[in-house]
This record gives C-alpha cells, sequence and structure tokens, in this order.
C-alpha cells in the first residue's frame, strides 16, 4: 500500500514538472516572438532617425528603415512560429511512437 501511494505521488510530482516546463517554454517563445518583432522595428527607427539628423534628409531614412524593420521583424516572427510548429509535430509524433510501443508490450 505503501509504495503504491509513492508511486502515485511520484507520478504526481513527474507530471507537475512536465507542466511547468511546458509553461515556460511556451512563455520564453512568447517573448522572443515580441522581441524578435520589437527590435528590428526599433532599431531601425533609431537608425533612420540618427542619420536623417546626421545627413539632414527629412524623414527618408527613418520612414525606410521602419518599413525594412517591419520586414525583417515578421520574418523573425514566421521562423519562429514555425520552428515551434515543427518541434510541436515532433512531439507529438514521438508520444504517439511511445504510446504505440507501450501498446504493443501489454499485448
Amino acid at each position: 500500500m505503501m509504495k503504491q501511494e509513492e508511486g502515485q505521488g511520484e507520478a504526481k510530482r513527474k507530471a507537475s514538472r512536465r507542466v511547468w516546463r511546458a509553461t515556460w517554454r511556451q512563455t520564453l517563445t512568447t517573448l522572443t516572438i515580441g522581441w524578435d518583432l520589437a527590435l528590428p522595428i526599433f532599431g531601425g527607427v533609431l537608425l533612420g532617425h540618427y542619420l536623417d539628423r546626421q545627413l539632414g534628409k527629412g524623414y527618408v531614412f527613418t520612414m525606410g528603415l521602419l518599413v525594412l524593420g517591419l520586414g525583417v521583424g515578421m520574418y523573425n516572427v514566421t521562423r519562429t512560429l514555425q520552428r515551434e510548429l515543427r518541434r510541436d509535430q515532433f512531439r507529438v509524433r514521438y508520444r504517439t511512437q511511445q504510446q504505440e510501443e507501450e501498446n504493443a508490450e501489454r499485448f
């Protein structure tokens, strides 16, 4: 009886760790997506503003580098999302394979 309770407690702890890891992974992915979008935009505007002030060109560089920053940011977000989708697909395939192996062992 005691060993069974210990086994259940260990299973609950492992499940809890998996949930926390998944939560943190999703949180960090979300933060990464935000930074991947924001930094190129902000950096482009900042560099464009600096160049416009140095060269006296109005807002030519600011607007141009803003558009470039938007493009780079969207590319970064797309790449990050594709990587996460591939990772999730791999996890699903791995879990399915493990479940099939466990089912095969039972019979």
